[in-house]
C-alpha cells in the first residue's frame, strides 16, 4: 500500500491527467470504428492507413510550409481515404487477397512518404521524428483557452474526433451491422 500511496502523492493532474485523458479519448475514438473493421476481418486496414498517411503528411507540410494540425490532418485524411480506395482497386483489379493488396499499398505509400521527407530534408525543417513518432507526454504543453480553462489542443481535437465517430456510428449503426455481418445483402 505504501507504493500506491507514494505513487498517488506524485500525481499531478495538470500534467498526468491530461495525458491520460488524451490516451482515453484516442482509444475510445478508434475503438468505435475499429470494432467494425475486426468484424469484417479488415483489422489490418488500420495498420495500413497509419503507415500510408506519411506521404499525406509530407505533402501537407510542403504545401502549407507548417506543422500545424489542420493541414496535417487534411493531408492524413486524404492519404487514408486513398489507401482504402487503392486497396480495394488492387484487390479487385489484381484479383488478390485483401491482405496482400493492403500490404502492397501501405508499404508503397510509406516508402513514398519516406522518400519525400528525405528528398526535402536539405530544404525544409521536417525531420522524420516530428511526423513518424507521437509524443503523448507533450500533450499539456500546447493549450487553448476555452471558457477560462486551459485545455490541451490535442484533447480538444480528439474530443471532436470522438464526437464525429460516435455520431457516425449512431447514425449508421444499422448499415454498419448489415455490411459487417452480411456484405452480400448490403
Amino acid at each position: 500500500m505504501n507504493l500506491l500511496t507514494e505513487a498517488l502523492s506524485q500525481w499531478n493532474w495538470y500534467l498526468d491527467g491530461w495525458i491520460i485523458v488524451a490516451g482515453i479519448l484516442c482509444s475510445v475514438a478508434t475503438a468505435l470504428l475499429g470494432n467494425f473493421l475486426v468484424l469484417r476481418k479488415m483489422s489490418m486496414l488500420g495498420d495500413a492507413i497509419t503507415h500510408a498517411i506519411l506521404p499525406g503528411l509530407a505533402a501537407a507540410f510542403f504545401i502549407s510550409e507548417s506543422r500545424s494540425s489542420l493541414p496535417m490532418f487534411v493531408g492524413a485524411v486524404i492519404a487514408g481515404i486513398l489507401t482504402a480506395l487503392f486497396t480495394e482497386w488492387i484487390r479487385g483489379f489484381g484479383k488478390v487477397d485483401e491482405g496482400a493488396s493492403m500490404g502492397v499499398v501501405f508499404t508503397s505509400l510509406f516508402a513514398l512518404g519516406l522518400v519525400m521527407i528525405v528528398q526535402a530534408a536539405d530544404h525544409v525543417d521536417l525531420d522524420p521524428g516530428c511526423v513518424l513518432y507521437g509524443a503523448i507526454e507533450l500533450t499539456p504543453l500546447d493549450t487553448v483557452l476555452i471558457n477560462g480553462w486551459e485545455i490541451p489542443r490535442v484533447v480538444v481535437v480528439l474530443s471532436i474526433v470522438l464526437l464525429i465517430n460516435l455520431l457516425f456510428v449512431v447514425c449508421f449503426l444499422k448499415e454498419l451491422k448489415l455490411s459487417s455481418f452480411d456484405p452480400a445483402l448490403a
